[in-house]
């Protein structure tokens, strides 16, 4: 037998003198035979390192069938918390209970989102940043840290109203990925094509490029009023976008408050103002993908998989029913496995009446038992439909809200006791839950002082 101590030290791992003791062989016999063994696939290294002695062996199905038993068993050790819970847990996540987010932090929660133009900054940003200032936006966009587009998405309509059109903000580097995230195989375009006005103005950007708007409506002729009509259609069709967020946020003022805007300014500059600021520029055009071609490599999963941890805490396929820039679930559980068997999300059940695998932050897990501890407080919260913790009816029971301009929500303690569709309020919980004349209080306000108003 050959004695482990007297090995020189920075040549052997600890294993190899073993099993060179057992099977009395030498150890550079046993050093050959586990590279040769490592290199069938047979073994493999479950600890790497520098030195020799700091690695250790063992058999492949073994060594995952201990992956497997350690997985389950940390899976096991989750405690599921109610739907009601988990909304309130969301809440919190998203800051909404006391806003005080910085906007990069907001534009992350909400990065891969589809939301209407109008809806974007009153009813989402502001009401998770303490101190939300238009200008700042414009000055993510101009930097060039995030971008706007028109999602293309199977089987959408064309709006006629541009404060209706759906848009999503993401990282510039990420824009490519996301814009094919939720193109299915061979997806024809759009069928409707933009009318006399905007051709000309779509003309005039391919063969001058990017051009701020006083340019472009001297390149194209068209006055000011044809200008906003045609640059609002291509919008509308995903075929522009703009290097800030206030040429959107001027197309959907109200006419008339635009024309009180440009006497104002023509009293002061002397000339006739265009209120369609910035540059604009074409969006790059979507190829034809095959089903091999739609979900290249891991990185896109990456950034997809990130953003909805991000978003939800808590990922399973329930949540993601109104997420509409989603490769098919299969393709994201496999990369969350993936993500779980590296320690960077735990996997079990979380919230429970959800089949299905269950993946979570290290973070959430900690603050979604917390809440779910925590006496209810009877808080009442309004939300726009389109915002992504419209979940009533996919997570709680009860009616969906549609997700269209306009629509409002007022929560009960993560519950939706009431909503306005329209101009029609209906409440939603048990008689006595919730007083009409306060919810009616509570969702017709917004329209007047925003969301983050309403709430307080």
């Amino acid at each position: 037998a050959i004695d482990p101590a007297r090995a020189p030290v920075g040549s052997l791992a600890y294993i190899r003198p073993t099993l060179a003791a057992d099977f009395a062989l030498p150890l550079q016999t046993i050093e050959s035979g586990l590279l040769a063994l490592q290199s069938e696939g047979y073994a493999m290294v479950m600890n790497g390192g520098d030195r020799a002695e700091d690695k250790t062996w063992c058999e492949r199905r073994l060594l995952a069938r201990i992956h497997r038993y350690s997985r389950e068993r940390r899976r096991q050790r989750a405690r599921p918390v109610s739907p009601a819970a988990y909304m309130r847990f969301l809440f919190q996540w998203h800051g909404l209970d006391q806003p005080a987010a910085e906007l990069e932090q907001a534009l992350g929660l909400l990065e891969g989102w589809s939301a209407p133009v109008a809806c974007w900054e009153q009813a989402l940003l502001a009401t998770r940043c303490a101190e939300y200032a238009p200008q700042r936006l414009d000055e993510q966009i101009l930097s060039g840290l995030i971008t706007w587009f028109r999602p293309d998405l199977p089987g959408r309509g064309l709006q006629q109203v541009i404060a209706a059109t759906p848009i999503t903000f993401v990282p510039r580097r990420h824009a490519a990925l996301w814009r094919h995230a939720g193109r299915t195989p061979n997806q024809a375009p759009a069928a409707a094509e933009p009318g006399a006005s905007a051709r000309v103005v779509l003309r005039a950007l391919q063969e001058h490029g990017a051009m701020f708007s006083t340019d472009l409506e001297q390149r194209s002729g068209l006055l000011q009023a044809q200008l906003e009509q045609a640059v609002a259609e291509l919008v509308a069709h995903g075929l522009v976008t703009a290097d800030a967020f206030s040429p959107l946020r001027w197309l959907i003022r109200p006419v008339a408050e635009k024309r009180r805007h440009e006497k104002r300014s023509r009293g002061r500059h002397g000339s006739r103002p265009n209120g369609l600021l910035g540059r604009w520029s074409l969006t790059s055009p979507l190829v034809e993908t095959s089903e091999c071609d739609l979900f290249p490599g891991q990185a896109a999963m990456a950034v997809i998989c990130a953003a909805l941890l991000r978003r939800y805490g808590v990922v399973f396929r329930a949540v993601l029913e109104r997420e509409s820039l989603l490769p098919p679930w299969r393709h994201l559980l496999r990369y969350l496995r993936r993500m779980e068997d590296r320690g960077e999300v735990h996997g079990g059940r979380f919230v429970e009446g959800f089949s299905g695998e269950q993946f979570a932050l290290p973070e959430a897990v900690g603050l979604l038992r917390n809440v779910a501890n925590e006496p209810l407080r009877c808080e009442q919260r309004v939300i726009s439909a389109t915002d992504p913790l419209n979940l009533g009816g996919i997570i709680t029971p009860g009616v969906k809200t549609p997700a269209t301009l306009g629509n409002r929500i007022l929560l009960l303690d993560g519950i939706a006791a009431a909503h306005l569709r329209g101009n029609e309020l209906e409440i939603l919980g048990p008689p006595g839950t919730v007083d009409h004349s306060e919810a009616e209080r509570r969702l017709q306000v917004v329209r007047a002082i925003g969301y983050r108003g309403a709430n307080r």
